[in-house]
């Protein structure tokens, strides 16, 4: 489109338009506070600054944070284009990587990071603070994102973290962190996904009706959590809304009432998960109307029975595992009530139970199946 425009039109024009863009666009970042050559606000990387002086960076992570440049050319922070603003602190460290030959971060989080008034996107993760969560991060209102997985942190969760009501990411894993109760929690109306996996909840016995006080809940992630064994069919129901997708659970000592309030909190899911919770007693009827659900993982518990006929309704079921429970049904009978997830079911995982009866030949119509598990002395391949 340029080569056709400049082929019509006389050169001094063109460089006459070009000059007036340039000259519109110093303008425009004068006016804003900008430097045409530095994005950055002062006061702003002045607070970076302070915040770098607390931290002890063995691997020269933050090298590029040198107050001759443009901090919003630094390593891990992202400025809006047209204010010059930091939106984004990013200090993720990739603890997973075994290539990565760097090292965490150590110290504290300063408060001069308050300067960061218009600051959307905060991680931390996987780094060392080894000190209590800063209150003032409650006063960042325009935080969306909270990820804070992993780094340390130490002492009770402050409850002004309820204040960041634009949030749509919290993700407090994996810290060595406290608190009474939930109550701040249910305050982030617009939260979206919510990681708390591997706190100590054995004291929250009202975790459920927190959780369903999130009207925008989307994931929710509680794996090995010490989650309290109440039981949730004498806990009042709360009207919320139906938006919870994902629910990992894995790892607790739960009871099988947990089937209760997952029946009651949505009936949306995708990918339910609880692995390891000491279920007992058949597998409930609760699923008939999760036809949404794609993967659904009850291993490592005591499930009697056999699959039940309320799967029939799970027709875009992707992965089933039922690992190491105490199943007993005939297996043909358990399979037929897979039918409907002919043509979406990838993994089923079936071993460690002890099924009965001859190796089904319907599963020769489970066209997309890649991964099958099933053992058993009863059982005739």
């Amino acid at each position: 489109m340029l080569s056709t425009t400049l082929s019509n039109r006389p050169i001094s024009s063109v460089l006459v338009g070009l000059l007036c863009l340039v000259t519109t666009s110093a303008i425009c970042c004068l006016c804003s506070g900008i430097s045409p050559n530095t994005r950055c606000i002062a006061s702003e990387k002045t607070a970076l600054l302070q915040f770098k002086q607390g931290l002890l960076d063995e691997s020269n992570v933050l090298a590029s944070w040198e107050n001759q440049k443009d901090c919003c050319e630094w390593r891990g922070i992202a400025c809006n284009n047209q204010t010059g603003h930091v939106i984004m602190l990013d200090l993720y460290y990739n603890s997973s990587d075994v290539y990565n030959v760097e090292t965490p971060l150590r110290g504290v989080t300063a408060p001069s990071l308050l300067e960061l008034q218009y600051l959307s996107y905060l991680d931390l993760s996987n780094n060392y603070f080894e000190r209590m969560i800063p209150k003032f991060i409650g006063s960042l209102s325009q935080l969306k994102v909270l990820k804070l997985a992993g780094a340390s942190f130490t002492g009770p969760i402050p409850p002004q973290l309820g204040n960041l009501s634009n949030l749509h990411t919290l993700d407090l894993a994996r810290n060595v962190v406290t608190f009474e109760n939930l109550e701040w929690l249910t305050h982030l109306s617009s939260l979206r996904y919510l990681n708390m996996s591997g706190l100590n909840f054995s004291e929250s016995v009202n975790w459920p009706q927190s959780i369903s006080k999130l009207p925008s809940l989307v994931e929710l992630q509680l794996s090995s959590c010490n989650l309290p064994n109440v039981d949730l069919r004498s806990l009042p129901i709360i009207n919320s809304s139906t938006t919870l997708e994902v629910l990992e659970l894995s790892d607790n000592l739960l009871n099988s009432s947990i089937f209760y309030w997952i029946a009651n909190v949505s009936t949306k899911f995708v990918h339910i998960g609880l692995m390891g919770d000491q279920l007992q007693g058949p597998i409930p009827v609760v699923f008939a109307n999760m036809i949404s659900l794609v993967s659904l993982d009850l291993s490592y518990n005591h499930l009697e029975g056999g699959i039940p006929k309320s799967f029939q309704n799970l027709c875009s079921l992707e992965s089933l595992n039922l690992w190491e429970n105490k199943l007993s049904d005939r297996l043909e009978n358990s399979v037929e009530n897979l039918a409907c997830s002919e043509g979406t079911l990838k993994s089923l995982f079936l071993s460690g139970n002890p099924f009965w009866g001859s190796f089904p030949a319907e599963l020769t119509q489970f066209v997309s199946l890649r991964e099958l598990y099933i053992d058993g002395k009863r059982i005739i391949h």
